[in-house]
């Protein structure tokens, strides 16, 4: 062993130096400096050399004894010469296992109630890319008006068409395609389309006609089992002057003056769909002197029995603007199916003197 070989050279020496004598104090101070310098150094080398394993953790990096102790089954700590006292957690605080204290009082957040001053913008229409919407409507005989629309790009989609306080929702054939007639409700009418994107079109027609009409209608959203009833010159129920959604008619009755129509607008297949009963008779040109009583009825049956509607009123009389009413209604229980309910006092009857 070297370091034990350096250490016994030192001991003889210290034993050659005790045997020698010397006779003055300075000689024997020198010696005893000498083996005290001799010592230190012999304890200093040790201290600094330390043993070969501490020597190769100091000139290997920490990445590479890693890798060792991962192939030896060595503790990384132990090639580092560290002990395990070195890599014990510091304890926890005492003070943080003290309980929580919580305020006694309770905390309440109060949020502000206002509306905001600021408001949103409005959305603008998604451009319809690539695709030609046109709308038209020209005039027709009974104040009508044939109102087209077309939008290649939109087939089988719903539309919503609203017209002097009328409103109602159709539906676009396989090819984007609508050709609907629909009474005018205004002399001066314009139309307007609108389409499930928002995007709008409008169309308008002089319909100078309708000043030789009187026209009334009745509409709602969803099944409500709405109708108007026109019965003709003290007619029936169930008789051929009895005029509604199950005797319609058509506009060729108005000739001259022999009696009334009416049309259904709207697509019914769904509970957003917007309905319509329009019944249209000839008060100037009437054939006879009589009246038309007219009353908003209501069919109990499984959509709306138990429940409450509403629906809305428009009456034209000849040269006039529309008068609007709004309803709102309970109709009775289901086990009353089938039965009718009269609303009274919506619609003012038709009253014609005797052509002169």
């Amino acid at each position: 062993m070297k370091f034990k070989a350096m250490k016994l050279k030192r001991l003889n020496k210290l034993k050659r130096l005790k045997n020698f004598s010397v006779k003055k104090d300075s000689a024997t101070k020198v010696a005893l400096v000498a083996f005290t310098v001799a010592t230190a150094g012999a304890i200093g080398f040790l201290m600094q050399s330390g043993s070969p394993l501490e020597a190769s953790a100091v000139a290997e990096p920490r990445d590479k004894l890693i890798a060792k102790s991962i192939d030896t089954g060595l503790n990384a700590n132990v090639l580092l010469g560290r002990n395990d006292a070195d890599n014990a957690l510091p304890a926890m605080p005492e003070e943080r296992y003290a309980e929580a204290s919580l305020p006694a009082q309770p905390i309440i957040l109060t949020v502000a109630s206002e509306v905001p001053v600021a408001s949103m913008p409005k959305e603008e229409n998604a451009p319809l890319l690539g695709c030609d919407i046109a709308v038209s409507a020209t005039p027709a005989v009974a104040a009508m008006v044939n109102l087209s629309v077309s939008a290649s790009c939109l087939p089988g989609d719903r539309v919503t068409i609203t017209h002097a306080g009328l409103t109602f929702s159709e539906v676009l054939d396989a090819d984007g395609v609508l050709e609907i007639s629909v009474p005018a409700m205004a002399m001066d009418a314009q139309f307007d389309v609108t389409f499930p994107n928002g995007y709008a079109a409008s169309a308008t027609a002089d319909v100078g006609s309708l000043q030789f009409y009187d026209r009334v209608a009745v509409q709602w959203m969803g099944e409500t089992g709405l109708q108007i009833h026109a019965l003709e010159f003290g007619a029936n129920y169930g008789e051929e002057g009895h005029v509604w959604f199950g005797n319609d008619r058509d506009l060729t009755a108005v000739i001259g003056g022999r009696g009334g129509f009416l049309m259904r607008l709207g697509d019914g297949f769904s509970e957003l769909s917007r309905m319509a009963d329009v019944y249209t008779f000839p008060t100037v040109n009437a054939a006879e002197a009589g009246d038309v009583q007219l009353t908003v009825e209501a069919e109990v049956n499984g959509a709306n029995c138990g429940r409450a509607i509403s629906a809305t009123t428009l009456q034209v009389k000849p040269g006039g603007s529309p008068i609007k009413k709004t309803l709102n209604v309970e109709i009775p229980g289901c086990s009353a199916t089938g039965d009718f309910l009269v609303l009274q006092n919506l619609l003012q009857d038709l009253t014609f003197a005797q052509k002169g």
